[in-house]
């Protein structure tokens, strides 16, 4: 297992913006994909999972919200 005290990783500040662009097209995209099945339990846990990864890399989280047309 990994030692989480040991490993050193980048934050957003020290990412380049193509690197902060692309996991965000990423996580953009399954956000879309979730939103797209229509089930409230994949957007619940999708957003979840979203926002724990944007916080990961120090970010402010993310907030999934559905728009009616």
């Amino acid at each position: 297992m990994i030692d989480p005290k040991k490993v050193e990783s980048l934050g957003f500040h020290q990412m380049h913006s193509m690197q902060i662009e692309a996991l965000m097209n990423f996580v953009n995209m399954g956000l879309n994909l979730a939103a797209m099945c229509g089930d409230q339990d994949i957007m619940d846990e999708a957003e979840a999972e979203a926002d724990e990864l944007i916080r990961l890399f120090g970010g402010n989280g993310v907030r999934l919200k559905i728009e009616s047309y």
